[in-house]
């Protein structure tokens, strides 16, 4: 990865895109949100991957995206963060 980045600054930047992009304004956004839970469904998750890949260069594989991995923008981070290390 050629940019320093940390499971605080992924939770930050996810839950700012989704604030942004993917729902209501009145919807409250925090890194422990269920992505379910504020109405996201399969396509925002994708869009919100898509947007680790764009933003940060993360390319997260199909295989680790399970459920649990995608559930809030914390687990997402942590998924993304333990991944990039492993390619390192």
């Amino acid at each position: 990865m050629s940019i320093n980045i940390n499971q605080e600054l992924l939770e930050k930047e996810i839950c700012g895109f989704i604030k942004s992009e993917l729902v209501a304004k009145e919807i409250v956004v925090e890194p422990t949100s269920s992505l379910s839970g504020i109405g996201l469904d399969s396509f925002s998750k994708i869009e919100i991957v898509l947007f680790l890949e764009r933003k940060f260069g993360i390319e997260l594989p199909d295989e680790i995206l399970t459920p649990e991995n995608i559930e809030s923008p914390s687990s997402l981070s942590k998924c993304a963060i333990e991944y990039a290390a492993q390619q390192e």
